[in-house]
């Protein structure tokens, strides 16, 4: 197995290039790795992350909860709830804290294997990218504790498939938590190296397991969102929840201000963040990442009946804003009743945006890193899109920032207000 965890020591100090530029640097950066020699031999192909555009370092720490009072759905056999999740917040330098891998070894590993045949293609020369947090790092000091956002993944997908996102966000401030919702995912590794596997497990399924329909795991998802807001509670207020009381970074404690949460999702986290906030009123804003909404009952069968149960979805949200983003340039009215419906069942500040030339995982790091790995001659065929990833990603960004700057600190700088020349590959609908 590849160790892809970079042990250097010491908090570079980054953000020496400009946004675009320094994406459009870890874009080509990847591509000449995997250049053939002179001698015939080919380099290692070092995939690696955007530069966050913020001006905080950044550190991140992993946390094992444990949920004593669910049953886990997935198993017949008995077992409580059990989540990784990860938090990525502002940091203060720290040269004895390393760089944290994008995936866990042991997880990335069985990642490895999966993506090799979804792709078609080796990837036992491809060593995957080191993050920009640091692991432990202290919390940067500020005058005003931070805001806080939770990340839901797509299905099959653990938390780290947004951390350009995540990274970006934390470097302007906030306090992000990523969930990986076990068994779901295709592979969530635990303290000590124990790996989970979900619906796209390799070899021998968990024991006991059973999949869940759709309505199911939209539940248990916004529950896990719950109950994870539920312990970061706790952390804040100077308790440790992880089941092995590991040490927490300093200063964080009572870094986060809890009455400013927002949260967002890509797929089927989506789904999961439009039913977290219609759940709980502790989350004030929402982001849903070209995902379709899932009711918490089946369906219907019946376009008008399914669309109503949607939009019940929205009313429930009530005067809290939400933004829906999807790819292809499509608008609500294009996406089918369940989309549609809760659209126009939204009743408070609503946008909803496309990006041009985006497909669905252009909203995931998979978009960028693959992309790497075809410029890189690693993989036969491009990816899905046909916008440049570079804008992609600096869109995204901009979007994502402006939307939870305006809701969660009050700061607008208008980008919402409609369609910008500076983003022309953005629709407004």
């Amino acid at each position: 197995m590849i160790n892809d965890t970079n042990n250097g020591r010491g908090m570079s100090r980054r953000r020496v290039l400009g946004g675009a530029a320094a994406l459009a640097a870890g874009l080509v950066g990847a591509s000449l790795a995997g250049t053939a020699r002179a001698d015939g031999r080919t380099d290692r192909v070092r995939l690696t992350l955007p530069e966050p555009t913020g001006p905080h370092e950044i550190g991140t720490v992993s946390l094992h909860l444990v949920d004593h009072g669910r049953q886990d759905p997935w198993l017949s056999t008995p077992r409580p709830r059990e989540l990784m999740v990860s938090m990525w917040y502002p940091a203060r330098d720290d040269g004895d804290c390393r760089l944290a891998p994008w995936r866990t070894p042991a997880a990335l590993a069985f990642y490895r294997e999966r993506k090799a045949l979804d792709l078609g293609a080796s990837l036992d020369n491809v060593d995957y990218p080191v993050t920009h947090g640091r692991e432990g790092a202290p919390v940067a000091r500020s005058a005003q504790p931070y805001p806080v956002v939770f990340y839901s993944p797509s299905g099959h997908e653990d938390r780290s498939i947004g951390t350009i996102q995540v990274e970006d966000l934390a470097s302007h401030g906030y306090v992000v938590v990523t969930i990986s919702h076990t068994y779901n995912a295709g592979e969530v590794e635990f303290p000590g190296g124990r790996v989970e596997h979900g619906q796209v497990f390799q070899g021998s399924p968990p024991p006991g397991y059973d999949g869940l329909t759709s309505d199911a795991s939209v539940i248990l998802h916004r529950r896990d969102a719950q109950f994870v807001l539920d312990q970061i509670t706790a952390l804040n207020a100077g308790r440790n929840p992880d089941a092995g009381h590991r040490r927490l970074p300093d200063g964080l404690c009572r870094s986060m201000d809890l009455s400013r949460v927002g949260m967002f999702g890509h797929s089927f986290g989506g789904a999961t963040t439009m039913q977290t906030l219609a759940n709980d009123g502790r989350f004030r804003a929402g982001i849903n990442l070209d995902g379709s909404p899932v009711p918490e009952v089946p369906l219907l069968g019946n376009p008008q009946q399914d669309a109503e149960l949607t939009a019940a979805i929205a009313r429930r949200i009530g005067d809290r804003p939400f933004l829906v983003t999807s790819s292809m340039g499509r608008g609500p009215d294009s996406l089918g009743a369940l989309t549609s419906g809760f659209w126009h069942g939204l009743t408070g500040w609503r946008r909803f945006l496309s990006l041009v030339g985006s497909a669905h995982g252009s909203y995931v790091d998979e978009g960028w890193l693959h992309n790497q790995m075809f410029a890189a001659g690693v993989i036969p065929n491009r990816p899905p899109g046909t916008i440049d990833p570079v804008r992609s990603v600096a869109a995204q960004r901009a979007y994502l920032g402006a939307f939870f700057d305006l809701w969660l600190r009050g700061r607008d700088n208008h980008l919402l207000d409609g369609p910008s020349a500076s983003y022309p590959e953005v629709l407004f609908f």
